[in-house]
């Protein structure tokens, strides 16, 4: 047996195993007397059928199997005695690789490596990082009082339309041309119109004053502030339907329930914190503005966390093997990567492979470790997300810590949990290292900040 290195260049290599008759021969013979112990050959009693026989009949197969073993086997084995970290997985080189089995006893195996490139770790307290404390004003305590009398206030049904935050029930029919209803047209589906929510002025002065029963022509589209997934709702269409629909449609009015935002009484406490928790006002705005500073705490850190992130990438910079990488995603998902798509996706690809590498390194240079107890936590705040993604907004946590249990059976989700839980603690030990420069901002400030972060890094 041989091996070869080709260092290319900095980022690519080419690994050649080379297997001669001697390397693979015993092996082979090996595979064989398994075979012959359990070969079910007519006219032989298992265990007895000629080797001869079995050459022929699996000699090739069982050849093939064996060296193809044997060359992924020493490849491996010489990447990590050589200490040698790649990206990705080898990819065979059949140009240069020579495995006719049917014409040759001599093979060669030659692998395209593409390397992990070496990078020294840049953080360091001469890094400044903005931290944010955001000084809360009567004013934003008003918007929080008023958003909750908002949020658990009552509808009452009337008879006329007087504000555009009542909401109207509808029931719509397609219309042509002369304003009759489309032979097989969308007919009688019902949605609920607030009208401060249409953009469009024209229509929204259409539902001022509107009674029950009342039968208004509206632009469906104009109405639902032309969004296809919400026309395709309902009107119970496919979106590559929906550029076929007229546009003019009867609405006749079903039902008027009018808004009305709940009074600053001891009913609103209770809504909000309990029965008996808050028994008066001045109780009340205190608790609001407790957690409204608790609220922009936790965003205020959250853009800490994120502006340590743009950090991370923005401090390292380096290569990859980026043709060897595009060809390795096209061979291991060719249903995902193709000849149309490569080059977009890999772009993203290679920004979290490159986070991926440089967090690595952290872990490592400062031996940065997870218990127990942080992956158990993760694993119930990342349950919590998913059950959140599959439309339950508030799970209860006795239902979140049974969802985690039966979902830490799944590897890809505990190799999830782990990749979030290493995230996390690696950007908390950051925290650590760099400078913090807090600065005060207030309320509508520090959303201006986020709008020009946003706007920066294209978010």
């Amino acid at each position: 047996m041989n091996i070869t290195y080709d260092k290319k260049d900095e980022l690519n290599a080419v690994l050649t195993v080379s297997l001669g008759k001697e390397d693979y021969e015993t092996k082979v013979d090996e595979q064989l007397k398994n075979y012959r112990k359990k070969a079910n050959i007519p006219g032989f009693r298992p265990g007895t059928a000629p080797i001869g026989m079995l050459k022929k009949l699996y000699g090739k197969p069982v050849l093939a199997e064996e060296i193809n073993k044997l060359a992924t086997e020493n490849l491996y084995n010489y990447l990590k005695e050589n200490k040698i970290d790649i990206l990705g997985q080898p990819l065979l080189i059949d140009e240069k690789s020579e495995i006719n089995i049917e014409t040759t006893e001599d093979f060669k195996f030659a692998f395209d490596l593409g390397l992990a490139p070496d990078f020294d770790f840049n953080i360091s307290d001469k890094d400044v990082v903005k931290k944010y404390v955001i000084e809360i004003a009567e004013k934003d305590i008003e918007d929080e009082i008023n958003n909750l009398c908002k949020r658990y206030g009552i509808l009452e049904k009337v008879e006329i339309s007087e504000a555009e935050t009542d909401s109207i029930l509808i029931s719509l029919t397609e219309l042509d041309a002369d304003h009759k209803p489309v032979d097989g047209g969308v007919s009688n589906k019902e949605t609920t119109v607030i009208p401060e929510l249409v953009k469009d002025d024209e229509i929204r002065k259409l539902f001022a004053g509107v009674k029950t029963g009342d039968k208004i022509i509206v632009n469906l589209k104009k109405m639902l502030n032309n969004n296809e997934a919400i026309i395709s709702s309902v009107t119970g269409l496919p979106k590559e339907g929906v550029n076929d629909l007229n546009s003019e449609f009867e609405a006749e009015i079903k039902n008027i329930q009018k808004f009305s935002p709940s009074e600053i009484n001891q009913e609103l406490f209770d809504k909000v914190y309990g029965e008996g928790v808050v028994t008066d006002e001045n109780t009340f705005r205190t608790k609001v503005k407790e957690n409204v500073e608790t609220y922009y705490k936790y965003e205020s850190e959250n853009h800490f966390e994120h502006e340590i992130e743009h950090l991370i990438m923005e401090k390292h910079s380096f290569e990859l093997p980026d043709e060897f990488l595009k060809k390795w995603l096209s061979s291991a998902h060719p249903n995902v990567y193709t000849p149309e798509n490569t080059e977009k996706k890999y772009e993203v690809e290679s920004n979290g492979l490159r986070y991926q590498l440089i967090q690595e390194k952290a872990i490592n240079l400062f031996s940065i470790e997870v218990s127990d107890e942080e992956i158990n936590q993760t694993a119930l705040g990342y349950s919590a997300n998913l059950l959140r993604n599959y439309g339950i907004p508030n799970p209860d946590f006795e239902w979140v810590k049974e969802f985690a249990e039966k979902q830490k059976k799944d590897k890809r989700f505990m190799d999830k949990v782990g990749e979030i839980a290493f995230q996390r603690a690696v950007i908390n030990h950051l925290k650590n290292i760099v400078t913090i420069e807090e600065e005060k901002t207030t309320v509508e400030g520090f959303y201006e900040i986020i709008k020009q972060h946003n706007h920066h890094h294209n978010h």
